[in-house]
């Protein structure tokens, strides 16, 4: 039993190490992985990625049946974060559970990115969409829809080990993941009211709270949807379409296109490209500032565009909607502006206890902006966001000993805006991320998770 006791008991942790051996040997092994320790693996990344890889058991849970607060999945999954003294996050996030499988994949491990998907169609056939957590609390709405993406990259581990079922694996997902699309985030009625304005869709909660449609997005809290203003809570994010969720919404589409082509459905697979067109068509009219050069989040209430500069606004490249002299201005123009020693800023602006802004850097946003680079042809610039922020990682690692959830990108070593939870320690996607970054810029062993 890990350390920390009742407190951690209660959230869950049981004997990970023990498990983890037994579900590996249920599921198989590979020989592939990261190269901790081996002579390919760059000295200066080699102590992270050996924490890394033995801090993964710390972090699986297996709870096939509701207790307390807490919703039962039937296979086992990972939590963001171990921290005795503030048993923060000890249940599956949305958006978390995908970065996190980012540095499953090619281990020992991966058979843990199946499982995640898995649970994630189990949500889906449970409550019609996936909540925030997998607590009851969290249910009142959902996170970053990264369904698609997760259940593509089990499909490819599943291929890749010759599995007999993986057509039909392919084939319970991307139904779950239509349902999901249809009921959740294209829906026009309580209880969830997100298609609001052209076809796009907004963060929502059951409350219609602005406070927690901001925790929906993953961004809670930022300067975005007007959260830099004094006296707001965190802004008026059911008033916005957001420009990073509705490329999510764009990317999802097309995976759908590209499942029901290789189920041999061209009929349905037709029906999403044409759906991600007419989404693409609009997105162009609502989020790009042409004076600006840039993808802003579109206030639908007052038809005008947000003033905040955020990372948000490079998802379109990494969905790949943007046309190439949109990118060109956005690498010319912003990427300098936002590229800061220790790696990109989430936005240009700052505001006490807002931890989605400047001076921080979060794990998710470096690889999303990245991808888009890479995607357009910017591979030199996407390596130097690699670079910046595994050096921050590393130079960190070095004092503490540990991964945290976020840093200051701005003044690297110097504490980040703490925001409603503190300075977490851990941690499940910033490890996810240190490993597809050091594989992609060859500095340890392990294939990258493909981009698509």
């Amino acid at each position: 039993m890990l350390a920390g006791t009742g407190q951690l008991q209660e959230a869950g942790v049981t004997d990970h190490g023990v498990y983890a051996l037994l579900a590996e040997l249920d599921h198989g092994s590979w020989e592939t992985g990261v190269g901790t320790g081996s002579a390919s693996t760059h000295p200066e990344y080699a102590p992270v990625l050996s924490y890394i890889d033995r801090f993964w058991d710390r972090l699986i849970r297996h709870f096939p049946e509701d207790h307390g607060t807490l919703i039962g999945l039937p296979r086992p999954f990972l939590v963001p974060s171990v921290d005795p003294n503030r048993p923060l996050f000890q249940e599956l996030y949305y958006w978390d559970t995908y970065f996190i499988a980012l540095g499953l994949y090619d281990t020992p491990r991966e058979w843990l990115v199946i499982d995640a998907a898995e649970n994630c169609l189990y949500l889906v056939d449970r409550f019609g969409f996936i909540p925030n957590g997998t607590r009851y609390y969290f249910t009142s709405r959902s996170q970053p829809p990264f369904f698609t993406r997760l259940f593509r990259l089990a499909h490819h581990v599943k291929v890749r080990r010759h599995d007999p079922d993986s057509e039909e694996f392919l084939r319970r997902m991307a139904s779950a993941a239509v349902r999901e699309h249809e009921i959740c985030w294209l829906g026009e009625k309580h209880p969830h009211e997100r298609r609001k304005y052209r076809g796009l869709s907004r963060f929502h909660d059951i409350n219609y709270s602005h406070f927690l449609a901001s925790c929906e997005s993953g961004w809670d809290h930022s300067t975005r949807c007007d959260g830099d203003r004094p006296g707001t809570e965190a802004g008026r994010w059911l008033d916005f379409l957001p420009v990073c969720l509705n490329s999510i919404l764009y990317c999802r589409e097309l995976d759908l296109e590209w499942a029901f082509d290789r189920l041999g459905d061209p009929t349905r697979a037709r029906y999403w490209e044409a759906m991600a067109a007419e989404r693409a068509a609009v997105m162009h009219e609502v989020f790009w500032d042409p004076a600006r050069e840039f993808f802003l989040d579109f206030d639908w209430r007052c038809e005008q565009h947000s003033g905040c500069l955020s990372l948000a606004g490079f998802y379109p490249l990494w969905a790949g909607w943007a046309t190439p002299a949109q990118a060109e201005a956005l690498v010319t123009r912003w990427l300098p502006q936002f590229l800061k020693p220790g790696g990109l800023v989430t936005s240009l602006d700052s505001f006490p206890g807002r931890q989605w802004a400047s001076p921080n850097g979060w794990a998710p946003l470096q690889w999303m902006v990245a991808g888009g680079l890479d995607r357009y042809g910017y591979r030199a610039e996407a390596d130097e966001v690699r670079r910046r922020w595994c050096e921050t990682c590393i130079r960190d690692f070095a004092t503490r000993g540990t991964l945290l959830e976020k840093y200051n990108v701005v003044d690297p070593g110097s504490k980040p805006e703490c925001g409603y939870y503190g300075l977490v320690e851990g941690f499940g996607w910033t490890n996810g991320v240190f490993v597809d970054f050091a594989r992609r810029l060859g500095m340890t062993t392990g294939e990258a998770a493909p981009a698509d």
